[in-house]
């Protein structure tokens, strides 16, 4: 994804300005999301949630009267989402050129996909309300692959996070014959997911969504 052919919507979020929202508006889903992203849990008044604070006002997404701090705009619609989430799929990237993290994330406040650049900034893509979070997931899942096949392979790594119990995992890599594998479970004795190569007629994000799906 180009500068060139990100929409309109998109908005550019750190890490720091993340934990200032997850600080700012705690909900059911927050430990989820900072599970998921790997970001610590930290009080309010640490130095780097108030950078993140700072950052927002210089944003124009949230304002500071005095003690008070108000969020608007994308500010105020990504912190509802990420305490209230109750999905996240994550889909990584990982070749030798490149780690390419993506994430897919659901509440009830809205749908959101993200996508990591340099320097710990997140491209947030907010989702329509008529959008499907797993065709989202599985279009991730085959641009992915369609970039690990050129020039060198790599593995793309999903998973389904909830806010009960282990991730739900489905990988696909791309081997130098250009064979996709898939590692999923059930796992063996030895705790290792299951591995088959992927039928020619089978596209990698079809196979991953069916995966990551959840119960029916």
């Amino acid at each position: 994804m180009t500068e060139q052919t990100l929409p309109d919507t998109a908005y550019r979020v750190t890490s720091h300005e993340i934990l200032a929202l997850l600080a700012f508006e705690p909900g059911p889903g927050t430990a989820l999301t900072r599970r998921v992203l790997g970001l610590a849990d930290l009080p309010d008044d640490h130095d780097i949630v108030r950078a993140g604070v700072g950052t927002l006002n210089v944003r124009d997404t949230a304002s500071v009267d005095g003690d008070v701090v108000s969020l608007h705009g994308p500010a105020n619609f990504l912190a509802r989402v990420f305490s209230t989430a109750t999905l996240w799929f994550d889909i990584t990237r990982v070749g030798p050129d490149a780690v390419a993290p993506a994430y897919v994330v659901e509440s009830p406040a809205g749908r959101v996909a993200l996508f990591l650049r340099p320097l710990s900034e997140y491209v947030c893509l907010p989702m329509s309300d008529d959008a499907d979070t797993l065709d989202m997931v599985e279009a991730t899942v085959n641009d992915a692959v369609g970039s690990a096949q050129t020039p060198s392979g790599g593995i793309i790594t999903s998973r389904r996070y909830d806010r009960d119990g282990e991730p739900v995992i489905a990988n696909i890599k791309v081997l130098e014959d250009g064979m996709l594998s898939l590692a999923s479970a059930p796992v063996d004795d030895s705790g290792q997911l299951t591995v088959r190569d992927l039928q020619a007629a089978e596209r990698p994000g079809s196979v991953v969504r069916s995966l990551l799906a959840g119960p029916a």
